[in-house]
């Protein structure tokens, strides 16, 4: 099976679209909540407009979410595949990214579907900056889209954290450089502020809720703690599988993975910040864990343990 995936087999892309449809065709045990704890009026606006996509709706938002679930899949991949992140990765990308999705017990909304969509943007944009000599257009839209994610939830003001890690990473330490990612950042909320000002609607907990520190513990099922213990454990696993590979890429491949790593680490501090709310912020987790998890398939010569993984992971996506 991961044979398939490795080597381009035509195949791989009927597979893709039945792994991207089966948490539609699955009925959810644990549903996350629409309105996470410190969201902003934008982030429960677009949810709202959005909810059209939600599977939960008919067939029609099953085949809409499937469908851009596949697609970003399908980029993710070629992200991967265009600047030689893995060697010989073939679909493996995109087939974990859905295998990662499938597992999780939680329900995937719309507009995390949008969250992952900026995720692939910036990430691009970090590799991309990489080797150019005047990157002021990158950083700055870099910059606007993190602060777009960030005017969403409180809690997502962290990713700025990670944006100023990702320069300092991806580019030489500049203070010029690193003023135009910070411009990029503020401008959606400068824009937010301008709008309440001239419509008189001007509150700042509108744009900045208060965060609830709430560390209760979610109450899930064993196998929902399972599947999701997992969805943690595995890009862990897979990145130190493949440690020695990785230590042999490109310096631009090598600190891609970092700036994933560092992703991870922070949407695991935004998950703290009201674990009960966990099942609403871990999805947003999905493009780094999916890009650190997919080097696991490649780590082995023969296919038996990575056709085990698989296997075993589909079962366990399947178990409501």
């Amino acid at each position: 099976m991961i044979g398939i995936f490795k080597h381009n087999n035509p195949l791989s892309l009927l597979l893709l679209g039945l792994l991207a449809l089966l948490p539609a065709i699955t009925v959810d045990a644990t549903l996350n909540a629409a309105v996470p704890a410190a969201t902003t009026a934008i982030f429960k606006a677009l949810s709202a407009y959005l909810s059209f996509v939600d599977r939960s709706n008919g067939m029609l938002g099953k085949i809409m979410c499937t469908s851009i679930l596949l697609a970003e899949a399908l980029i993710f991949n070629k992200i991967i595949a265009d600047h030689k992140l893995m060697e010989r990765a073939g679909f493996i990308p995109a087939m974990s990214f859905l295998l990662l999705n499938a597992l999780l017990p939680f329900h995937t909304t719309p507009i995390f579907l949008v969250l992952n969509g900026m995720v692939l943007i910036v990430f691009k944009l970090f590799i991309t900056m990489y080797k150019e000599s005047n990157a002021n257009n990158k950083l700055l839209l870099t910059g606007f889209i993190v602060g777009c994610m960030a005017s969403m939830n409180t809690g997502f003001l962290i990713l700025f954290c990670w944006t100023v890690i990702g320069i300092m990473i991806m580019r030489p330490a500049s203070i010029r450089e690193w003023l135009h990612a910070t411009t990029g950042f503020i401008l959606p909320f400068y824009f937010i502020f301008s709008g309440l000002y001239l419509l008189d609607t001007l509150n700042v907990s509108m744009v900045f809720p208060p965060v609830s520190m709430d560390f209760t513990l979610p109450s899930l099922s064993p196998l929902a703690w399972t599947k999701t213990s997992l969805f943690l454990l595995l890009p862990w696993i897979g990145m130190f599988s493949y440690n020695i590979q990785i230590g042999k890429m490109m310096i631009q491949a090598r600190k891609a993975y970092l700036i994933m790593l560092i992703l991870i680490l922070a949407t695991l501090v935004i998950c703290l910040f009201s674990i009960k709310d966990m099942s609403t912020t871990l999805t947003l987790m999905l493009v780094p864990s999916a890009f650190l998890f997919s080097p696991l398939f490649l780590a082995f010569k023969k296919n038996f343990i990575p056709n085990l993984i698989f296997l075993t992971l589909i079962i366990l996506s399947l178990l409501r």
